[in-house]
């Protein structure tokens, strides 16, 4: 006896489809796509490139030098001179007989700026302990004072290198007044001679100019 085997599978009944309902749905499709071209937003116009601001290039800055600050000139001290006990150790401790020969006032300094840096200031003669001038150029500026007998005063002077005992410069007023002795000479010890006569008193104030300090 023969037997058939049967697939089992569930049965999907056929339907029919109208030829006007396709036209139908092709027409519609047509209408859809006319609309969204119709409707479609334009597209964004590419509008002009913005450019970003360039950050500006480091130019450099000129370093601001601040001037040094002037140096203050160091002036010297005041010093006085006195007379000295030790006089025959000197080379020579007595005045010529003339110191006319020296001649008279040197021409005063037209600068201003003097500066003094030692002085004597005495009433009677005598032989000074040594000194030590540095500068080049400086000068010996005297004033005699004499009230009592002004006819009779008489002032005499000589500046001394002390290492050679050689005169360097010579002065004398038969008056009260002033002379003024310039000296070209320095980085020497010097000492002075002093004698007076009928005077009240003197004084010897030696200077040079800021130029050689």
């Amino acid at each position: 006896m023969e037997s058939n085997t049967k697939a089992f599978y569930p049965a999907h009944p056929s339907t029919s489809v109208d030829k006007g309902d396709i036209l139908s749905i092709f027409a519609a499709l047509i209408i859809v796509s006319a609309i969204a071209l119709v409707f479609r937003p334009p597209v964004a116009e590419a509008g002009p490139e913005v450019l970003e601001p360039l950050a500006p290039v480091g130019i450099p800055t000129p370093a601001v030098t601040t001037p040094p600050a002037p140096t203050s000139l160091a002036l010297p001290d005041m010093t006085r001179i006195s007379y000295t006990t030790g006089a025959r150790d000197y080379p020579i401790w007595y005045l010529p007989d003339n110191l006319t020969g020296y001649g008279g006032s040197d021409p005063l300094w037209k600068e201003t700026g003097i500066v003094p840096f030692a002085y004597i200031h005495e009433a009677r003669g005598g032989i000074t302990r040594a000194f030590h001038v540095p500068y080049a150029v400086w000068r010996l500026n005297c004033s005699v004072s004499a009230t009592v007998r002004p006819e009779a005063a008489h002032f005499r002077m000589a500046l001394v290198e002390l290492e050679s005992g050689t005169i360097v410069e010579g002065a004398e007023l038969r008056y009260p007044g002033s002379i003024v002795k310039t000296v070209e000479r320095g980085g020497k010890d010097f000492y002075l001679i002093i004698g007076v006569d009928a005077i009240d008193s003197y004084r010897i104030t030696l200077e040079t100019l800021l130029e050689y300090l």
